[in-house]
């Protein structure tokens, strides 16, 4: 073979590796990727549950509640006590709360539902009671893994539209603390109810 083809064959064997090369080692790292690519999307799927439904499930179970009315004047004599029954349902995407208390000696029974959004990236609940027949709607944030999580929503009175701050706060395995806040008039932010769940043995 002449030595100018070659010498040619020689470059153009060297540009391909040149242009094939990275584009081969691109291909590879992509293949590699899309696995975990893949587990990342099953993981925020809009239809399935994730870790964060699965830490709400371990809520479930049976519970006494305290309830206690803080920052008021007379608040200890309002303090109420009740039970509640917590249930994982469809399949762990949400958490059905039945709450079953004694008010000033009349009996209240309250239905939640608990459960976090895997497309808008909140959490979300639905509060009803049998002193009301207004449906409470409201949605929550968590910035250590939903150990708390900081719910808002609005209630209605006579006066009108009032946010609402709920706070849930697990403490351990077998308690967690629902602190409820609003604003005074000159809109400065206080607890005005807490109620601490402990899971019966």
């Amino acid at each position: 073979m002449p030595k100018s083809i070659r010498d040619c064959l020689t470059k153009l064997t060297a540009a391909t590796l040149l242009v094939v090369g990275p584009a081969f080692a691109q291909e590879q790292q992509e293949k590699k990727a899309e696995p975990a690519a893949a587990s990342a999307h099953a993981a925020a799927s809009p239809s399935k549950p994730g870790p964060e439904q699965a830490f709400l499930a371990k809520r479930a179970g049976e519970y006494t509640r305290a309830v206690e009315f803080v920052g008021q004047p007379g608040a200890d004599a309002m303090a109420f006590t009740g039970t509640s029954k917590i249930s994982a349902v469809l399949d762990g995407r949400f958490l059905q709360e039945e709450n079953n208390d004694v008010v000033f000696g009349k009996p209240v029974t309250g239905l939640r539902l608990w459960g976090y959004n895997n497309v808008t990236k909140q959490y979300e609940a639905v509060w009803t009671y049998t002193m009301s027949t207004a449906i409470l709607m409201l949605t929550g944030t968590s910035g250590d893994g939903g150990k708390t999580v900081d719910y808002t929503g609005d209630t209605y009175e006579s006066s009108g539209k009032v946010p609402l701050h709920a706070r849930v706060r697990q403490i351990d395995d077998d308690h967690f603390v629902v602190t409820l806040y609003s604003k005074n008039a000159e809109g400065k932010e206080g607890a005005f109810q807490e109620t601490t769940y402990s899971r019966k043995k």
